[in-house]
């Protein structure tokens, strides 16, 4: 009986682990959002030649992020309610 007790416990704990891993990556990605939409304003207010290439750059990674975090989420089964987020062409 106590090594059914023991299971039930772990299962329980790896069920709150991945349900605290989902809200991880579901946080990421609103704050890789919230990124793009402070780099998209950065970039229509930089007149200096050198920080457009910095904001480009920036662009670009942020980007590939959150390529790879929707990548992620959809390996595991995440889904949410929809947010707003300026997707770049994705």
């Amino acid at each position: 009986m106590e090594s059914v007790l023991k299971l039930v416990q772990r299962t329980d704990c790896a069920a709150v682990q991945e349900n605290e891993d989902k809200k991880k990556i579901v946080e990421e990605i609103k704050e890789v959002c919230r990124l793009i939409a402070c780099n998209d304003c950065w970039f229509e207010l930089e007149c200096d030649e050198n920080l457009i290439d910095a904001c480009i750059f920036q662009r670009e990674e942020l980007h590939s992020r959150y390529k790879y975090l929707l990548n992620l989420a959809k390996q595991r089964g995440i889904s949410c309610a929809p947010f707003k987020c300026k997707e770049m062409g994705v």
